[in-house]
């Protein structure tokens, strides 16, 4: 009887073995289909024109040049990624971001805060996408960082995810920042 259950035991041990390694190979085939076909959920950094100047001299709110670190995500309503980010928000945008919606197309409702359901203080409609424009961006969706007020850098963001991220790293660049004698204006490093 002890050899039986014995038995038993290793082979259902040798089988969960299996099952977890073929579960493994599964999951590195899953990522490399991601990867061949270009599904990976990577941000890629963008130049912008303007880098160094104020928010407002790119058509954003004159609020961006007094902030000490924002996002100003900028999204079309042409893209699919864009309307996934604007529905994963569900009404809350952050307050460290300010939405900017370019309305290109005239057939959709000018207030797409409403089809959102987005914040109507914190999201901006820019018809004639003046801010891409400015910053001379052509795709989107785009997070374009503001810090101390000025415009530092641009990063495609293909999903909420890494919004996410990047709001978390400039919140962790900002405490990191705050300890630096530098970040702190009339200070005399004497």
């Amino acid at each position: 009887m002890t050899i039986v259950l014995s038995v038993s035991v290793v082979v259902t041990a040798v089988l969960v073995f299996l099952l977890l390694g073929s579960q493994i190979e599964m999951y590195r085939l899953i990522e490399q289909i991601r990867k061949h076909g270009g599904l990976v959920d990577r941000p890629q950094p963008i130049e912008i024109a303007k880098v160094g100047e104020p928010p407002s001299s790119a058509g954003l709110p004159a609020e961006l040049d007094s902030a000490a670190a924002a996002i100003a995500l900028l999204l079309s309503d042409k893209c699919a990624n864009c309307r996934s980010i604007a529905a994963s928000l569900d009404g809350s945008v952050p307050p460290d971001v300010l939405l900017v919606i370019a309305a290109q197309d005239p057939a959709i409702d000018p207030d797409l805060t409403l089809s959102y359901d987005l914040d109507p203080n914190r999201t901006i409609i820019d018809p004639a996408a003046r801010v891409w424009d400015e910053l001379g961006i052509n795709t989107s969706p785009v997070a374009v960082v503001v810090k101390h007020g000025r415009l530092t850098r641009a990063t495609t963001v293909p999903s909420t995810r890494q919004l996410d991220v990047l709001r978390k790293s400039l919140q962790d660049e900002e405490l990191h920042d705050i300890g630096k004698p530098s970040s702190l204006k009339g200070s005399d490093p004497r």
